[in-house]
């Protein structure tokens, strides 16, 4: 479950995942480039759709190593990523403090390169606090204007309670940014609290699209949605190629 997000392989997946540069992060002349830059694209979503009014607070849940978040640092007056790795979080903090950190990324078997990420260019890092926390479980975080959500959703094992804090502390006129691939597991979510990804008392199948409109339709109306490939390297010759469910919601 959710011990491998703690793990040195993990960070430096993630690392490279956020903040490679584009000849490292797909190293061939071909290939899916446009799911480069993913984090930062999902920011470019939220700064696309949100208010000048609504700018103020906005929290980046799932944060991971903090691409995203800084990026949102370009739009927002305090952007708070949360993560529970506590080894996501370190490195995030550690990004925010000192501006850059090495990383190593697997080239084959026991080759390694090391690699230098570096806070976005035009991001305001003094705006930026990294929390470890749970998403289902975030406290009283007062009122906001913006929450993303990227590649979350499918992670937690109560996703019901993460939708439901976005409901109630989303201000009027604030959006969600909800991007999910929907990759139900068992290890992450028990079965029964999955949102969709089965068939329904009635034999047909139920997208988790439906069910998460379902709950945020009571409160928000959705206003984009698209999809977003995205691309993580395991080493210099496989990659993960994923296409995320792209959602924004803005609060009534």
């Amino acid at each position: 479950g959710s011990l491998v997000y703690e793990s040195k392989r993990a960070v430096d997946e993630y690392l490279h995942f956020h903040y490679a540069p584009r000849e490292h992060a797909l190293p061939f002349k071909f290939g899916p480039a446009e799911a480069l830059d993913f984090p930062a694209r999902m920011a470019a979503v939220a700064a696309k759709h949100s208010r000048e009014d609504r700018r103020t607070v906005a929290y980046d849940v799932g944060c991971a190593v903090g691409r995203g978040t800084f990026e949102m640092t370009k739009t927002f007056d305090r952007v708070v990523g949360v993560d529970f790795s506590h080894a996501f979080v370190e490195a995030a903090s550690t990004l925010r403090d000192r501006g850059a950190m090495e990383y190593e990324a697997i080239e084959q078997a026991a080759l390694r390169s090391t690699l230098t990420a570096r806070i976005p260019e035009g991001a305001r890092p003094e705006r930026v606090e990294f929390r470890q926390g749970d998403a289902c479980n975030l406290g009283d975080i007062g009122l906001v204007d913006c929450i993303t959500a990227v590649n979350l959703l499918c992670r937690l094992p109560e996703p019901r309670a993460f939708l439901q804090t976005a409901i109630d502390v989303i201000r009027p006129g604030g959006i969600l940014v909800m991007v999910s691939p929907y990759s139900w597991l068992e290890e992450y979510t028990p079965a029964e609290k999955w949102l969709g990804g089965r068939l329904g008392s009635d034999g047909k199948p139920v997208q988790s699209h439906a069910v998460v409109a379902e709950m945020l339709g009571q409160a928000f109306d959705l206003e984009a949605r698209s999809d977003e490939a995205f691309l993580l390297r395991e080493h210099a010759r496989k990659f993960q190629w994923g296409v995320s469910d792209c959602t924004v919601w803005r609060k009534r």
